[in-house]
């Protein structure tokens, strides 16, 4: 059983606004994903879900979802050596698990290809 490792990560701020800055920016219902290269053989994870949207235990848990989702299916996420930033719109709360995983996987498949 894989886990999510501290190095599949984003870690700072400086991350976080290179991938907003070089990025590409998809958007879905519930989420904004940016994507970026990373020069890595693998994926990056960084997650944002704003306090002035809901308490404490319900930003925990959309995090604690998108983690797992990283981790079952980051592998299936094409062209390897991305670094991803999924922002949490409001209205993601009522998801479940699995509305979350078949939404960001539409929204990744359609960015994923190569750059314009």
């Amino acid at each position: 059983m894989s886990r999510f490792r501290p190095h599949q990560r984003l870690h700072s701020r400086r991350e976080f606004l290179r991938v907003k800055r070089e990025g590409r920016r998809l958007r879905s219902t519930h989420f904004v994903v940016s994507l970026a290269p990373n020069d890595l053989p693998f994926h990056r994870l960084g997650l944002v879900v704003q306090k002035r949207f809901w308490k404490a235990a319900k930003r925990s848990r959309i995090k604690r979802c998108l983690r797992e989702w990283f981790r079952i299916h980051h592998r299936f996420i094409p062209l390897p050596g991305k670094d991803i930033v999924i922002i949490a719109l409001p209205g993601t709360e009522r998801l479940k698990m699995t509305a979350m995983a078949d939404e960001l996987m539409r929204a990744l498949r359609g960015g994923c290809g190569p750059n314009p």
